[in-house]
Parts: structure tokens; sequence; C-alpha cells
């Protein structure tokens, strides 16, 4: 628990410090959703589903979006990742990047669901294709080049 707390920390400093100069074109990676995928590829759904909810509260009370918004996304993220990685090989880079792909369609088409709900329309084509799919791609490739890099020592034991 305390390894996800000091992840959840460097992942909020990394995000409102550092993710904004490694922006492309107005796009940034969401380091969140890396951190959930993180977690989901070595927990059990249900815990996955409770630490993506929370990291995502944590996110919502920070960023000053629709508290819960996050929340919901990330632990629906959770859970479908943690689900999918009993079934794919998600040691390959390659597995990786394309699940961390589909999270990363899958949690912009969900916000945007959510707040098209919520009476807050955006125009979908274009907010698919130029906020959804770039942000996709971006996360998945930081997040699949991160998640590749070796564990310490001390983290070799967490997870399956």
């Amino acid at each position: 628990m305390s390894i996800l707390l000091l992840a959840l920390l460097g992942v909020c400093l990394l995000q409102s410090t550092v993710a904004h100069r490694l922006a492309i074109g107005g796009v940034q990676p969401d380091l969140f959703l890396v951190l959930v995928f993180g977690l989901s590829l070595s927990t059990r759904p249900e815990l996955a589903t409770v630490g993506g909810f929370l990291i995502g509260l944590y996110q919502d009370s920070l960023s000053g979006a629709p508290l819960g918004l996050n929340a919901f996304t990330l632990s629906l993220i959770g859970f479908l990742v943690s689900q999918l990685s009993r079934q794919v090989k998600t040691a390959e880079l390659g597995a990786r990047f394309a699940l961390l792909f589909l999270a990363g369609i899958t949690s912009g088409l969900t916000t945007l669901l959510v707040l098209r709900f919520f009476q807050v329309f955006r125009p979908v084509a274009s907010t698919i294709l130029w906020t959804v799919l770039p942000a996709a791609i971006y996360t998945a490739i930081l997040g699949a080049c991160l998640l590749a890099l070796p564990r310490p020592r001390w983290m070799r034991g967490l997870g399956r």
C-alpha cells in the first residue's frame, strides 16, 4: 500500500511539473492512466478497480474536473485491464502498447460520454480525432516504454 501511495505522489508531481513540458501539439501523456495500467497488470480485478477508483478520485480532487469523473473512468479501466491481462501476454512490449492504447481510447470515450450525460456537450468527432486519439497514442507510447524499464530489486516480488 505504501508503494502505491509513493507511486501516486510521484505521478502527481510528474503530471503537474513535467507532463506539460512533454506535450506535443498540446497533447500530454496521462500518467495517472499509466499508473492504473501498471497496477492492473499485477493485481486482481477487484483490487485494480479499487485502486483505479482511488487514483481517479485523487486526480479529480486536484484537477478541477467533476468529482467522480476520473474515479469512474479509472476504476473501469483498472477492472478491464486486469481482466484482459489474464488473456494477453502482457510481458511483451507490443501487447502492452496495444492494451494501453485501448485503455486510453476507452478512458477518453468514457469521459466524453459521461460529460455528455451531464449536459457538457463537445463535438464528438473532432474531440475523438484531435483529443482522445492523440492522447491515447502518446500515453501508450510513453507508458509502454516506462513499463518496459527494469524494476528495482525491492519491487520484483510485487504482483503476480
